[in-house]
């Protein structure tokens, strides 16, 4: 009798405990359909390709790598000659142009004196080649300056600034570096730009919506959790299969792998608060859990 009852007591511990395991595993699965959380996530900025619009050798390079600038400093200044030169000509040209345009005004003021006195003194096609004449050197005094703004504006590109505050990243410039207009010089990380974003599997993001508050830890600050919010989820990832080759036909893999693995969905996580101890660098690893309603 009595071990009929410690079997029975065993059974009801068994059972309990069965019943606790499967309670706690129901919360977890719970928890994570609801509250998503993924360690594939990084640190992202927008980073600015430093482009200068002129061409020309570098002659002044006050920054260094790594350095933060603020907005307006000077990052490189190329070598300005050639473009004071080109500002000159250009003043020589409109001064040229000014001139012409005035002998063409004399020209014309006079042939309509001449024409209103003695309208046989001048040939009515003659007095219109005098008035299209000054049309055009007007017109040659609009370009020639237009030139020199255009010149102006190119001496003034010689100096490179910073567009926004950042941290200058991966400089490879040296005084006398050649650069090349249009073509960029170097990266420029924005500091007010940083977000998270997360990866997360096609099967957790069901009940993730934008404005979902959400909590970051850094691998940098593991014990320093950073407070965010969703502000949206990507809407596609690239595929392999049925990409178009050379003759417009889609490419498929001829494999298949039957274990089908969940894709990863980018959302982007905007940080709410950043502590002034926290120093932020882009792909640096985190931790992101959403909660959900």
């Amino acid at each position: 009798m009595q071990q009929g009852f410690v079997r029975m007591i065993r059974y009801l511990v068994t059972l309990g405990a069965v019943a606790l395991a499967g309670y706690v595993l129901a919360m977890m699965f719970q928890e994570y359909l609801f509250h998503p959380w993924t360690r594939d996530a990084h640190v992202r900025a927008q980073v600015i390709k430093i482009t200068p619009r002129v061409s020309g050798p570098i002659v002044e390079l006050p920054v260094s790598d790594n350095q933060a600038v603020r907005k307006g400093d000077l990052l490189f200044k190329i070598d300005p000659r050639t473009f004071t030169l080109a500002i000159e000509q250009a003043e020589a040209k409109l001064k040229q142009a000014r001139a012409s345009a005035m002998v063409s005004l004399d020209q014309a003021t006079r042939a309509r004196d001449l024409h209103k006195r003695d309208k046989g003194a001048i040939s009515e096609q003659a007095l219109v080649r005098k008035e299209n004449n000054l049309l055009v050197s007007n017109a040659d005094v609009d370009v020639a300056l237009a030139n020199l703004h255009a010149a102006q504006l190119d001496l003034e590109f010689t100096e490179v600034r910073a567009p926004v505050d950042g941290y200058i990243t991966n400089l490879k410039l040296r005084q006398g570096t050649q650069t090349v207009a249009n073509q960029p010089a170097l990266a420029l990380i924005d500091t007010a730009s940083f977000w998270v974003q997360g990866f997360f599997k096609e099967t957790q993001i069901r009940h993730v919506r934008s404005g979902n508050q959400a909590t970051i830890k850094l691998m940098t600050y593991p014990d320093q959790p950073l407070d965010g919010v969703v502000e949206n989820m990507g809407w596609g990832i690239s595929q392999q299969d049925g990409q178009s080759d050379a003759d417009l036909l889609p490419t498929i893999n001829p494999t298949f792998d039957w274990i089908r693995l969940a894709q990863r969905i980018p959302v982007r996580i905007r940080l709410t608060a950043i502590p002034e101890e926290v120093a932020l660098r882009v792909g640096t690893t985190a931790s992101v859990f959403i909660k959900t309603e």
